[in-house]
């Protein structure tokens, strides 16, 4: 039997460090300083000779200061994206789904935000249903389908035959049960296949060895087996298995580049910052009489010096290239998180284009549209597994922000990514325009935004 179960898909391989990289940035200064010389490499040509203890890196990477633009500009995105709350109809009995749309308790609200945090990062997700939210139907007899969001970092692998989806392969990880205390993870694979045109799904896990369980057929609430894998892809320009570009990746990419700049500036200010004293026309006997004991510099000291000596004191000006160039990187990441909610930014999906009041085609927009468009598939599939009942939701995709100037956007995310204004303020500030009801509490809706940026702490 074949057991390259973990096979990278090509494209999964070429897209992997980026996702990392968007990711790394979302999560912080811890993160991306724990990664050392991946994004910081060593400041000198020559490291194995001039620094054999790696001291001075160590002092290179505690003074360089990141400036977290990328999940800053997540959190404004996601506040703009859910300034109205997502329309969600369900009824016929399958009203649970809105409470508990993974069966554990998570809201289907939440997942939504999740999955649109995901897509901005990484421009590529995935939704699975099924009746137990791992690709078995072992609990077929309750009746009860969920749907379970998977990341683009979890989806390894697929193929599709004859324009649809026909393999689809998800890693993940779970805990262990044991014993003792010891946290204990196991690899765990969902391999979904067209088999004969029939939609089948088995499991296989890592124990010692990596086992498979037996196939199963996958059917709906009247035992009729489904002829297309319950599956949707989320993408950032379309809903299709190939992966797109991610939104946030631009601004990650110059956020990594300011970092960088940041080090080298607290390394040139401690360096060189301090003013220094320089002495010109002295002579060596005029040292030796007169300063063998050094000298002290001073509002109530003098120092003595030669006919045509001069004293001067040498500092650094208060410009110089990294500086500017800093500052450069940060008015980048500000116009490219303006470009994610200015309208007209990107061409519209077919669906997208047959209602043009439905989205102002910002990148942000068309974001939410894909999302809202693979959630009702996702939707479908759990009507068929519940053998009746309605499921529908419709997110905002219109945002009154997008009616600003550019310049006026480009300020308001400047200070937001540089923590000039707290995300608190930002959301009052959209509160003021009218973006967010101003019913709703701000640190309720700054809670929400945290809840999901910190979804990509799991680390997929």
């Amino acid at each position: 039997m074949n057991t390259n179960v973990d096979y990278k898909h090509p494209a999964y391989n070429e897209f992997l460090p980026e996702w990392d990289m968007i990711g790394d940035c979302v999560d912080g200064e811890r993160v991306v300083k724990s990664k050392k010389e991946k994004y910081l490499p060593h400041p000198a040509d020559k490291k194995d000779i001039d620094d054999k203890d790696n001291e001075r890196y160590k002092r290179y990477l505690s003074r360089a200061s990141f400036f977290n633009a990328t999940g800053r500009t997540l959190s404004g995105l996601l506040g703009i994206a859910f300034s109205k709350p997502v329309k969600i109809s369900v009824s016929g009995g399958v009203e649970y789904l809105e409470a508990d749309i993974d069966g554990q308790g998570q809201p289907l609200t939440q997942m939504i935000r999740d999955a649109l945090s995901q897509n901005l990062q990484r421009g590529r997700a995935g939704l699975l249903s099924d009746f137990s939210g791992s690709g078995i139907q072992s609990e077929a007899n309750k009746g009860r389908p969920y749907i379970r969001l998977f990341t683009a970092k979890e989806i390894i692998n697929w193929r599709v035959t004859n324009g649809k989806t026909s393999l689809v392969v998800l890693k993940y990880q779970e805990p262990v049960d044991t014993d003792d205390f010891e946290l204990q993870m196991q690899n765990n694979w969902i391999e979904l296949r067209l088999v004969n045109n029939v939609a089948c799904s088995r499991r296989w896990y890592e124990d010692g060895d990596i086992k498979v369980t037996e196939w199963v057929v996958l059917k709906d609430a009247h035992g009729i087996p489904l002829r297309e894998l319950p599956w949707s892809w989320i993408g950032s320009m379309n809903n299709d298995h190939t992966p797109d570009a991610p939104p946030l990746a631009d601004i990650a990419y110059v956020n990594i580049k300011h970092y960088q700049a940041e080090a080298d500036i607290a390394e040139s200010a401690h360096t060189v910052g301090q003013p220094m004293v320089a002495l010109t026309g002295l002579t060596d006997n005029w040292i030796k009489d007169h300063m063998s004991d050094g000298f002290t510099v001073g509002s109530r000291k003098g120092v003595l010096l030669p006919e045509g000596g001069d004293m001067k004191f040498a500092q650094p000006e208060d410009r110089n290239i990294q500086i500017t160039l800093a500052e450069r990187r940060e008015k980048q990441m500000a116009m490219l998180g303006a470009k994610l909610v200015e309208r007209g930014t990107s061409a519209r999906t077919a669906t997208q284009a047959q209602d043009e009041a439905q989205t102002d085609n910002s990148v942000l927009s068309l974001c939410s549209g894909n999302v809202e468009q693979a959630f009702n598939r996702a939707l479908n599939f759990c009507i068929q597994f519940a053998g009746g009942g309605e499921a529908s939701i419709q997110l905002n995709k219109v945002y009154d922000i997008a009616k600003l100037d550019s310049p006026t956007i480009t300020a308001l995310l400047a200070a937001l990514q540089s923590g000039s204004m707290r995300l608190i303020d930002f959301v009052k500030y959209l509160q003021s325009i009218n973006i967010i009801p101003q019913d709703e509490k701000a640190e309720d809706v700054v809670d929400e935004l945290e809840v999901t940026r910190g979804a990509n702490m799991l680390g997929v």
